[in-house]
């Protein structure tokens, strides 16, 4: 849930996700009625698969865009999904809408908000120069080699996307598929041949082929409504206007021809790891009593399928007790492949004096630029156990580097040194000391009464505070509005919170009370000018409207030149 409490004005996004390692159809999914919002899109659904050790786990999840209809108290109802023959439910979910400028938008059969030219929905068979790609990193990879995948949908410059519904959903079969992005960004400015285009990035993904042969990406297959220029004739002039036409638009299927790894030089303790890796081993120390605890750490870092292998294991020699070690992972989803780090950490427990050699281990993994199987090792780390242990019968090491022999003992040597204490030693009661505390902790009671009244003759304004501190918010969202220049969608929904913060570092108002209405009410009552105010509410709508329509760079300049100029004015 994006939000729970927003205006007519604003959108929604819900999602639903499900994870099972049973199996599980999309058909048995079901969602809420949504009453009292309009669905603007949706279902986005997406599908991931992964099969490690044995073991299949599914994850399916569905996304929706939704405006309120009506203000008040709104109620998202429990989705359901059967999985096995057994029902599972989400909880329902309250959202509060308040009362935006414009007026409640009611649904229409096209599926766009009702009072805007989007009313009438023009069906085209095609749209020339609009197409939908997907794009590979490679086609002919190996087994278990990161592949990235990213769907483009291409416009011509002057079009603008309004809405638009996934009707068929890619299925990565054979693969082992993760998101690299599925925030929509953009638009860019790009040429495909020769022609120039507007294209927005729809998502990212990262694929790991899981067998050798022909496997085949089924195709996305968009449904979209596009803001299209055209000329309209009235009294015998060509009067430029903009139609919303709606047309399908599919990737196609993407074909990759997997390579097995090679079976030729193939060391026997190859785990599956593909990419490029080092291997570190790391003691926290190396000189330890018996019975204290020691930590090793077994690290590999780099890039690759870094999620779909086993790291070697720590073999520790006799006398050392090896527990069960913590898996750990830092991993950042990236084109070229997981990338980061996983690690095994160890507690390692020696229980007899010696020292101890544990033997260095050994990770094996294919670099698919080379083609080859790289081979990596660390040294052998070295422990010394010393101390009193239990048992022990020798305080020397083993000449062949080994914990010596112990055996049972029944009596413990004569403590050669004594510690005695006088019998006439003074007591602590009534001690110097002992009056010493007393007077101190009296002294020590009356700072904190001291103190105490001090704070309680300040005055905390609480509403101040607040105050300045949206201030400082406005303040930091106009700076983050200027750095993302050029990138529309960012740009102005950091323009928008640095406006909604200064409005409310102004007027004092919650985030509920953000009505265009009260806006204009609050600026009169505190004697703004009329044209200043109009200016202002005007801006707002620019940066309500320009997420979903094209926008220039010079527009862009002009729309922060406006705000910086209304928020410094006040």
């Amino acid at each position: 849930m994006s939000k729970t409490h927003l205006t007519t004005d604003e959108r929604l996004r819900v999602n639903f996700e499900i994870s099972s390692n049973r199996n599980f159809s999309q058909s048995h999914f079901t969602p809420p009625t949504f009453e009292g919002f309009l669905k603007i899109m949706g279902p986005s659904t997406s599908q991931e698969m992964s099969y490690i050790n044995g073991r299949i786990t599914s994850k399916f999840s569905y996304g929706y865009i939704l405006q309120p209809t009506k203000t008040g108290k709104l109620t998202i109802g429990p989705a359901s999904v059967v999985v096995d023959g057994k029902t599972y439910q989400t909880q329902p979910v309250e959202i509060w809408v308040g009362k935006g400028q414009n007026p409640a938008v009611t649904p229409t059969p096209g599926g766009v908000p009702g009072g805007a030219k989007n009313n009438n929905i023009t069906v085209k068979s095609n749209i020339d120069n609009a197409f939908l790609s997907a794009e590979l990193t490679k086609t002919n990879p190996y087994v278990n080699e990161a592949v990235g995948l990213v769907y483009k949908l291409y416009i011509p410059r002057n079009y603008g996307v309004v809405n638009y519904t996934e009707t068929a959903q890619p299925q990565y079969n054979g693969f082992w598929a993760q998101d690299v992005d599925r925030k929509i960004s953009g638009p860019f400015e790009g040429t495909v041949n020769g022609k120039p285009y507007i294209y927005y990035i729809l998502r990212k993904k990262l694929l790991f082929p899981q067998k050798s042969g022909k496997l085949v990406v089924k195709p996305l297959t968009l449904q979209i409504d596009l803001q299209v220029p055209v000329y309209r004739n009235f009294f015998g002039m060509r009067v430029p206007d903009y139609e919303v036409q709606r047309i399908k638009l599919t990737s196609g299927q993407k074909v990759l021809r997997v390579k097995e790894l090679p079976k030729k030089n193939q060391p026997v303790d190859f785990s599956g790891a593909v990419g490029s890796f080092d291997l570190v081993t790391k003691i926290d120390r190396q000189k330890v009593n018996t019975d204290e605890p020691v930590d090793v750490r077994v690290q590999v870092r780099g890039t690759g399928n870094l999620k779909l292998f086993d790291l070697p294991k720590l073999k520790a020699p006799a006398g050392l007790e090896v527990y069960e070690p913590k898996h750990i992972e830092h991993i950042q989803t990236t084109f070229a492949g997981n990338k980061g780090v996983v690690e095994d950490d160890y507690v390692i427990v020696p229980n007899a004096l010696g020292k101890y050699v544990i033997p260095g281990i050994r990770f094996v993994y294919f670099d698919p630029k080379s083609h080859t199987y790289v081979t990596k090792t660390t040294d052998d780390l070295i422990l010394f156990v010393s101390g009193n242990a239990a048992g022990a019968n020798s305080n020397t090491l083993a000449p062949n580097g080994t914990a010596p022999k112990t055996g049972a003992v029944d009596f413990r040597f004569i403590k050669e040194k004594a510690h005695f204490v006088s019998k006439n030693s003074a007591h602590f009661y009534r001690s110097k000391l002992f009056y010493s505390l007393i007077l101190g902790a009296f002294f020590l009671a009356f700072l904190v009464y001291v103190y105490y009244k001090y704070l309680s003759t300040r005055v905390y304004d609480e509403a101040l505070e607040q105050k300045k501190r949206t201030k400082s918010l406005a303040t930091k969202f106009l700076k983050e509005a200027k750095k993302s220049m050029g990138q529309k969608e960012q740009f102005y929904a950091r323009l928008e919170k640095a406006l909604h913060n200064f409005l409310k570092a102004q007027l004092n108002l919650d985030t509920t009370e953000m009505t265009r209405e009260n806006i204009r009410r609050k600026l009169q009552e505190k004697g703004v000018d009329s044209h200043q105010i109009d200016l202002l509410l005007d801006l707002l709508n620019r940066c309500d409207m320009a997420r979903y329509a094209p926008a220039t760079m010079t527009k862009m300049t002009e729309d922060f030149a406006d705000a910086e100029k209304l928020m410094n004015s006040f």
